[in-house]
């Protein structure tokens, strides 16, 4: 049986059932994911690029064999990539749960192959507000997903939790979702949502929660959603220890830290890549951004969504 559900405005078609994205009735071209049985993951000295934590982990791998791609999470799961990518196939290893597969899938493979197909993924949330999207971009952990959670609870609804596709749009840049819901941990959970709010396992390595909203249809739209602004937000250990401040960055600052915030599956495709930045550049003299200072508190939330609504919005909240 073959399942299939959109992600980003690309049909996506599994052999698995991945609740995170919403069955449609459609046939077309899109990408073909396969899950196959478990098996230890076999020697591999030569892997052309890793992306690793601060203090040196090994989180990701990739390299090219023929004429496919690999990336290795390490203890977890072998994903093989066809060159166009349009095809994937998973080897997890024995044990590894379904929703870990789905979780590396959604938030990991999924944009690398579209980045690979010519799309700019962008490491992002995004809100819905009546003009368009906010979007909101930093490193993992940062606090994008609070944010979004925080804009949700007063009624901007969240589209996305950690990707968008950014798509050229002549004068007016837009944002495409990859899927709706928010992964948050514990504390942000308590903070937000309602405790009746039912919440599903991420993976089984960590603790964060996935929620699912159901009260907006947003995330199917192809055409995607003009962006009314995008927030930069510092990462962990640079918040300041008082005060919330907005800054406008110059299109300079904003590229490079858009840059840092793209998905790329062959970080050694020179011409990918240059076809990625340049497409970046053309946008940046119609987005607005700016740089996030607050502090970590939970109850200065509140502040900061109404100082980033008149800011982006230029009226009182």
């Amino acid at each position: 049986m073959v399942f299939t559900s959109q992600y980003c405005a690309q049909l996506v078609f599994s052999t698995i059932p991945i609740p995170e994205l919403p069955l449609i009735d459609r046939t077309g071209k899109g990408i073909f994911f396969c899950l196959q049985d478990a098996r230890e993951q076999p020697a591999e000295p030569v892997w052309t690029h890793r992306w690793t934590t601060p203090n040196g982990k090994i989180v990701l791998a990739h390299r090219q064999q023929g004429e496919f791609h690999w990336l290795r999470f390490p203890a977890l799961a072998d994903f093989s990539i066809s060159q166009d990518a349009r095809d994937i196939v998973c080897y997890p290893l024995p044990q590894i749960p379904t929703e870990t597969i789905r979780h590396l899938l959604l938030d990991q493979v999924l944009p690398r192959c579209l980045a690979h197909q010519g799309k700019l993924m962008l490491h992002a949330s995004a809100v819905w507000l009546d003009q368009g999207v906010l979007l909101f971009i930093g490193g993992s952990g940062a606090g994008k997903s609070t944010l979004a959670g925080n804009f949700h609870q007063a009624g901007q609804p969240a589209l996305a939790d950690d990707c968008v596709w950014l798509k050229e749009n002549y004068a007016q840049p837009k944002a495409v979702p990859s899927y709706g819901g928010l992964r948050l941990w514990k504390d942000s959970l308590k903070f937000l949502l309602d405790t009746k709010q039912h919440t599903f396992s991420m993976a089984h390595y960590s603790t964060k929660k996935r929620v699912f909203f159901k009260d907006h249809n947003k995330t199917g739209n192809e055409e995607g959603f003009p962006i009314i602004a995008i927030i930069v937000i510092p990462p962990v250990g640079e918040e300041p220890i008082s005060d919330v401040t907005l800054e406008l960055l110059s299109q300079r600052e904003a590229y490079m830290e858009m840059v840092k915030q793209t998905f790329l599956l062959d970080v050694n495709d020179l011409d990918k890549i240059t076809y990625h930045f340049q497409s970046l550049g053309r946008m940046m003299p119609f987005l607005r951004s700016y740089r996030l200072s607050m502090p970590r508190n939970y109850n200065l939330l509140p502040i900061v969504r109404k100082s980033i609504l008149e800011k982006v919005t230029n009226k009182a909240v």
